[in-house]
């Protein structure tokens, strides 16, 4: 498939790496590529994109620890590595039967008030930055609430991170790359001002799945972290970091990129991996040691269906195409070793 194909991202990595393998690749879909086949002339694998893990060799059970961040952060804990601590919250009453006490919207509102401030919240069961807000103070988180009930039903707190943040590329027992996150940011055009430019991205945010950021949150972060008021116009060129969301689906970049992944982040990485019994994944890591030269790690969370667009931004389309290629071939030799 070419780079003008409708299809979603993995699907067309797929499709690509079909055409240059010689495997049959069938959209079952009508045309919206979210279902697939593929066949090598003898055995075939269905797959699709969205909701549905891309990778054939990933097992069913890991997976599905994987996309619960609770749950993911349970056995990282439990296999010795350095996690976010996080309380996790329902928000509606269906099942609270059962379910233990204590984590239900009261608690979490009574939760968040003996927290430190400002907090950082996120959907369990969220993606691509979707939710994930910086909340400065009661009323803020109450509206939180609100909007997050409307598409999760699970919510994570946690306290807010200092560090850079890492996503390393796992195949099997190889970390294959990695990447820093840039902060994300509002780039003045010397006239709108940081109200305005919020506003903007959000339209740009606007049918793509991903959740607007809060205005009023936003602002507050900008304020105590830049003293900078609602008003205040940015000059043509000048990034204005919002804390907060770091996923590129989101509007942030790749601040660094490299094939020659630093010990210290493939081994925490490949640990964390082999924990949660996945075969490929991208792990998200904090560095937080003060001089952040890799020597304190805390992993962030364990994706289990993990995305290539950062390759794609930076030009790497090459990268990709090994990747894909080796996972079909190693699915298809384990199908008839």
């Amino acid at each position: 498939m070419g780079t003008m194909s409708p299809y979603p991202a993995q699907t067309r990595y797929i499709a690509r790496a079909c055409a240059k393998l010689g495997y049959r690749f069938t959209d079952l879909d009508k045309g919206g590529g979210y279902l697939f086949a593929v066949s090598d002339g003898r055995d075939e694998f269905i797959s699709g994109a969205a909701g549905i893990c891309a990778f054939p060799i990933n097992g069913a059970s890991a997976f599905g620890v994987s996309k619960d961040k609770y749950h993911t952060n349970t056995v990282l804990a439990r296999a010795g590595l350095k996690v976010i601590p996080g309380a996790l919250f329902f928000l509606s009453p269906e099942y609270a039967k059962l379910r233990e006490p204590g984590r239900e919207i009261a608690d979490a509102i009574a939760h968040f008030a003996r927290m430190p401030k400002p907090v950082f919240c996120k959907p369990n069961l969220g993606a691509r930055g979707n939710f994930a807000e910086v909340v400065t103070d009661e009323a803020a988180f109450r509206d939180y609430l609100e909007r997050v009930a409307t598409r999760f039903d699970m919510v994570l707190l946690q306290p807010v991170i200092d560090g850079g943040e890492h996503r390393i590329f796992c195949l099997d027992d190889e970390a294959v790359f990695a990447t820093r996150k840039a902060d994300f940011s509002l780039e003045g055009d010397g006239r709108a001002t940081l109200a305005q430019l919020i506003r903007a991205h959000n339209a740009e945010l606007k049918g793509t799945g991903i959740s607007a950021v809060d205005e009023k949150a936003a602002l507050a972060a900008l304020a105590a972290r830049h003293k900078l008021g609602p008003d205040h116009v940015a000059a043509k060129g000048e990034k204005v970091i919002l804390p907060g969301r770091r996923n590129l689906s989101a509007g942030s970049d790749v601040a660094d990129f490299t094939t020659d992944v630093p010990r210290a982040l493939a081994e925490v990485a490949l640990k964390a991996v082999k924990a949660i019994g996945l075969r490929v994944a991208g792990v998200d890591l904090f560095d937080v040691s003060p001089a952040r030269d890799l020597s304190d790690l805390v992993i962030i969370e364990v994706n289990g269906n993990p995305g290539m667009q950062s390759l794609e931004a930076i030009g790497r389309d090459d990268l990709i195409d090994d990747i894909w290629t080796t996972i079909l071939k190693r699915a298809f030799a384990e199908m008839h070793p």
